[in-house]
């Protein structure tokens, strides 16, 4: 009985989520509408990694950035843009490699500048000179300051990551850390 009940609730309100978005102002699978347009940008980054590892120093590197527009979910006001990072970090005998979904809800502070805030999941790879080196799921939470005017993106974020606490050198507690970033790179 009690797994009837759960289904039925399950899906009513898979058919009640749409008319409820709609009502609200939120547009569910914008990018199957007409007038979507996925705006991409491509940035490159330069950052500042430091690692909760002992004996390991926080180090700069570089990375590459894609965004677009979201194509599941538009809110009312502002946008959410769907945000892939790839960022490297090579410090003290650990190598750390992070591909990182990092959606941000923006808002306009002017025409051309947005601030954004949001959460995020990923994956990384480690390697490391001694110990082991174990590959680990990660979570973040971020915000970035983004310009951009025509073709030009320029932008500035932050975020912390919380990863497995899987064996990385020579301890076992993961690979969390924070990472500060510059980004520049064109509109499309």
């Amino acid at each position: 009985m009690y797994k009837k009940l759960v289904s039925l609730s399950l899906l009513a309100s898979l058919f009640a989520t749409p008319v409820m978005a709609e009502e609200s102002g939120w547009v569910l699978g914008p990018a199957f509408k007409d007038g979507w347009e996925a705006d991409f940008t491509l940035a490159l980054t330069a950052n500042y990694t430091d690692p909760d590892i002992s004996g390991v120093d926080g180090d700069s590197g570089l990375g590459l950035q894609v965004s677009l527009n979201c194509p599941w979910f538009q809110p009312p006001s502002g946008v959410i843009r769907q945000q892939f990072n790839l960022n490297q970090f090579d410090n003290d005998g650990i190598k750390l490699t992070t591909f990182e979904i990092n959606p941000r809800y923006y808002v306009e502070m002017s025409p051309s500048v947005r601030l954004g805030l949001g959460p995020g999941f990923g994956y990384m790879w480690t390697d490391a000179d001694v110990g082991d080196a174990e590959n680990m799921w990660t979570l973040q939470l971020g915000g970035d300051v983004e310009y951009r005017q025509g073709a030009l993106f320029l932008g500035a974020g932050a975020r912390y990551m919380w990863t497995q606490d899987k064996r990385i050198g020579l301890t076992e507690d993961g690979a969390d850390n924070w990472l500060v970033q510059l980004k520049a790179g064109v509109n499309f």
